[in-house]
């Protein structure tokens, strides 16, 4: 079974609330009108986010019973 996978926007402080939450880096990217090879970039280098105030973070997605 592949791996499913949520993109999340996280504010780039000591607390990393979400901001907002897609399926897709594309769908994230979109949000916040940057481009996907930008938002998966950023979570694989985890840069802080701190000059945009955000920070994007990639994260299993294990919840099985959603159902999209």
């Amino acid at each position: 079974m592949k791996k499913k996978y949520l993109w999340i926007a996280v504010e780039a402080d000591e607390y990393e609330l979400p901001i907002a939450v897609a399926d897709t880096a594309r769908e994230l990217g979109a949000l916040f009108g940057v481009r996907a090879d930008s938002v998966m970039d950023s979570a694989s280098k985890n840069r802080s986010g701190k000059l945009s105030g955000r920070k994007f973070i990639r994260v299993e997605d294990d919840n099985e019973y959603i159902s999209r």
